[in-house]
């Protein structure tokens, strides 16, 4: 994989921009800890040069010059392990004893010494601190102790923190290369199976690995792609069923017509004849705007309008319209209806869902047929139902019933289109709920369930 790709990646600029941030961290409490640090120990250091300073003036008064040169000659010889330096010098600046530089500046100061102690070049210079004061006579003494730990700390420091620093960029920029290549590898794999199916291969998915968020976005393409694939087949579907559907009528028409050219009719023939082609092209466009009407429920532009109905008002309504047609048919219809049970949706949508599935039983079952309507809350939501003691639908037939232009056997001589369940099927979609025809022993019974809203 190029490594220029690798780099344009947002992954990689992110984990860089994030090693660079944690990097500046890392610089930043470094620094403060070493500041810190380097503050207390030379703070600890005056203290002792103090405390070492005062023995040495209170030596002095108590003792005299002679005393004092001898401890600090003492102390330079003998006891070379307590990391002090000394010089004693009278007035006119010459050393009278210790191994520092003489320096004529009273206070703190720095200065630069051999750490064996004598005046030729051979030892190796080191920064010492010194605290220099005036005692009785014009004497001066100097107390001072090396800053070699000092420097040796922050030198330790810095490394540390050098190696700290490299390890958070190494890391942060090796980790975004990683990370940027497995990106690119699910992304690459996404882009073919696109490619593919732009090809003309519409049964192809991207492919799960495990991976957490990316199966996420996989399996939601991949519905995607589902979805796309059944509209797809869908319209395919359409348009045979149309063409195998729409002929006998439009056929009809055309015979009818040609006759009515062909032959001399009476005028009591030809208004026979203009008759059966107004009722063919009535059929024609009752078929057309159906299709129109599920093209758009299926298209989801009403969600919009969905709003809390009252479906139980809904239902009594439709309960009303029909029982009067429905008792002269002798057919009679029953409610089951429970009060105030309200939904979120399409107030028109939902009136022509379940006056399809009446108008159905009202017109695939035999005189003598009882037809209900029940509606009922559930725990998870609410069931309402359309039911009827005629002949039913075989079970292995109650799958395809919504599919367009599809009729039972038995429906093929009754008015129609085969698109009423289909309509049915899409509503129910669009409102998020769920259809299933089920045995009512005797008859059908076809439950629609929604969700709590």
């Amino acid at each position: 994989m190029a490594l220029p790709r690798l780099l344009r990646t947002a992954s990689f600029r992110l984990s860089a921009l994030y090693a660079v941030v944690f990097g500046a961290f890392v610089l930043a409490l470094g620094s403060i800890a070493l500041w810190s640090t380097r503050s207390v120990i030379e703070e600890q250091l005056t203290r002792r040069i103090e405390t070492e300073m005062a023995l040495l003036d209170q030596e002095f008064r108590s003792n005299g010059l002679d005393r004092l040169v001898a401890v600090i000659q003492q102390r330079t010889r003998s006891e070379p392990n307590l990391d002090y330096d000394y010089f004693l010098a009278d007035p006119a600046g010459n050393r009278l004893a210790g191994n520092l530089p003489v320096t004529n500046q009273l206070g703190w100061n720095e200065i630069s010494a051999r750490e064996d102690a004598s005046e030729d070049q051979s030892g190796k210079l080191e920064r010492v601190r010194v605290l220099v004061r005036q005692l009785g006579d014009g004497l001066r003494v100097g107390v001072g102790e090396d800053l070699e730990q000092v420097d040796e700390l922050e030198e330790t420091f810095l490394r540390v923190l050098a190696s700290a620093l490299g390890i958070v960029l190494v890391l942060g920029i090796g980790g975004g290369l990683l990370l940027s290549a497995g990106f690119l590898r699910r992304l690459d794999a996404i882009t073919r199976t696109a490619d593919a199916i732009i090809a003309g291969d519409l049964s192809r998915r991207i492919e799960r690995t495990g991976s957490g968020d990316f199966d996420h976005l996989a399996g939601t393409l991949n519905t995607m792609l589902d979805r796309i694939a059944g509209l797809i087949e869908n319209v395919r579907q359409v348009s045979s069923d149309i063409a195998h559907d729409l002929r006998t009528p439009l056929s009809r028409l055309r015979q009818d017509l040609e006759e009515a050219k062909e032959k001399d009719l009476t005028a009591t023939d030809y208004r026979k004849v203009v008759e059966r082609a107004v009722g063919d092209a009535d059929l024609l466009l009752d078929t057309f705007s159906a299709l129109l009407r599920i093209a758009q429920i299926e298209a989801g532009t009403r969600r919009s309008a969905f709003r809390v109905v009252d479906l139980s008002e809904v239902m009594r309504t439709l309960a009303d319209a029909y029982a009067p047609p429905a008792e002269e048919s002798g057919r009679p219809l029953r409610t089951e209806i429970a009060d105030a049970i309200r939904i979120t949706g399409d107030r028109e949508l939902l009136s022509l869902l379940f006056a399809n599935l009446v108008e159905n039983a009202l017109h695939h079952t035999a005189p003598g047929t009882t037809i209900s309507l029940r509606l009922a809350r559930e725990e998870i939501g609410v069931i309402a139902e359309v039911a009827d003691t005629g002949a039913g639908i075989p079970e292995e037939e109650r799958t395809k019933v919504f599919q367009r232009f599809y009729r039972l056997e038995r429906s093929r001589t009754t008015p129609g289109s085969g698109l009423g369940l289909s309509t049915v099927a899409a509503i129910v979609v669009l409102h998020q709920a769920s259809i299933e025809l089920l045995d009512n022993k005797p008859g059908l019974r076809v439950a629609v369930r929604f969700p709590s809203g």
